[in-house]
């Protein structure tokens, strides 16, 4: 379902009255309705960062003496959250940002070489410990940015099968500024119900210790 059929799937099951033929340039309690819809959606995606509906990866060459980087720079959507990044076929060390800035500034910037380590900097970009003298390859595995709902026809990145999570999670919110009770019961713990198979589904497995040695 799209933005405004989740709009009118949660319409149907309150019992709202009056039609919805947009999600915008509504008033009242439609207009509740839509940003309930919208809430439901967004706090959905951003409980976790690791997903696996939000997962992304990206390929290219590094730019020689360039060691900071904007998503888009490297074929990315705004992320989340940076998974793995490889530098000629070598995985990199994560390091945390104040580290990484601190050592470049007692280095009078970064020095040159191959990349061995990364951060992500507080304002969404990818911060490399050394600036390569030569193009050099990377992969970046990755979770993409949530982004809100906003147009009739916006698709959430949850997985169709699993929709009713933000239905039943849209349910609740109306139950809660209606007080009934009945209602949050009921939509509560299917939105559980829901949740969990969502989880089960789109969560990263655990690694086994050992695999493949």
């Amino acid at each position: 379902m799209n933005f405004l059929e989740l709009c009118q799937r949660v319409r149907q099951d309150s019992g709202i009255s009056g039609d919805i033929a947009s999600v915008v340039n509504q008033q009242g309690i439609l207009l509740k309705l839509v940003t309930w819809v919208q809430q439901a959606e967004y706090d959905i995606v951003t409980s976790r960062k690791d997903w696996n509906f939000m997962r992304g990866k990206a390929s290219g060459s590094l730019v020689v003496g360039k060691v900071e980087y904007l998503p888009g720079e490297l074929g990315m959507q705004p992320f989340a959250m940076l998974s793995k990044v490889y530098v000629d076929r070598q995985p990199l060390d994560k390091l945390d940002f104040e580290y990484l800035d601190d050592w470049h500034l007692k280095n009078g910037g970064a020095p040159e070489g191959t990349p061995t380590a990364f951060t992500e900097t507080p304002d969404g970009t990818i911060l490399f410990n050394h600036k390569p003298t030569q193009a050099v390859a990377f992969d970046i595995r990755y979770y993409k940015s949530a982004t809100r709902l906003s147009v009739n026809t916006s698709a959430s990145p949850i997985p169709a099968e699993h929709e009713e999570v933000i239905v039943q999670l849209a349910l609740m919110n109306y139950a809660r500024h209606e007080q009934d009770d009945f209602l949050l019961r009921d939509s509560t713990a299917a939105y559980e119900r829901h949740l969990s198979n969502l989880s089960n589904k789109q969560l990263p497995n655990l690694t086994i210790p050992g695999w493949g040695g």
